[in-house]
């Protein structure tokens, strides 16, 4: 095995084991509280909004289309088609520090108009953290601590890839929940590929 391969070998398997590790840690209670709000926003015929800045932001848009597969309206803030925000919505966030203009300025905008907030963050304390109804702490490496802390993966991918497995994961139980079936999922993807 060369340099590069065992490289790419121990970043992978750092990529892993984080994955692993917050499988272990992560506040349970948390995650069913915003499975809640997301069927209460559901069964209330509203919409789920998602919004992330830069790599949150691809991250967000995988959330917005599962929830889409399982038949909960969302939509990804920004995008071309980006529903009326009401008080009767909800707002998922997505940033590790938690500090990011733009997912500060939309969150303080989706408080002032009285919908309920949710946050995946690295950052509890941060300015969104201190508007969110709820608060997912995400322990990773974000762009506020990627500089500081030793990883073979770059900048704020374990951070980007513990959001998503987290999402999935939340995915995963919504499907459960509702009773959706691979087959459903099916006829909600996209046919004009």
């Amino acid at each position: 095995m060369d340099d590069l391969s065992e490289y790419f070998n121990k970043t992978l398997t750092e990529i892993a084991n984080q994955i692993l590790k917050i499988s272990k840690i992560i506040n349970w209670n948390d995650i069913s509280t915003l499975i809640d709000l997301i069927l209460n926003t559901k069964d209330n015929g509203k919409i789920i909004f998602v919004y992330g800045a830069g790599r949150s932001g691809f991250i967000g848009r995988c959330f917005a289309q599962r929830l889409m597969h399982l038949d909960i309206k969302s939509c990804f803030i920004s995008d071309t088609i980006t529903y009326r925000y009401t008080k009767d919505d909800l707002l998922i966030i997505i940033s590790g520090s938690g500090e990011t203009v733009s997912p500060v300025a939309i969150s303080k905008k989706a408080k002032d108009i009285g919908g309920k907030l949710g946050l995946l963050t690295n950052n509890p304390k941060s300015s969104i953290g201190k508007l969110a109804d709820i608060i997912i702490k995400v322990e990773a490496k974000s762009k506020d601590k990627a500089i500081d802390l030793n990883s073979l993966a770059p900048y704020t991918s374990l951070f980007d890839i513990t959001v998503l497995s987290i999402l999935d994961s939340i995915g995963a139980v919504l499907m459960k929940k509702l009773g959706v079936t691979e087959k459903d999922i099916d006829n909600y993807h996209a046919s004009l590929e």
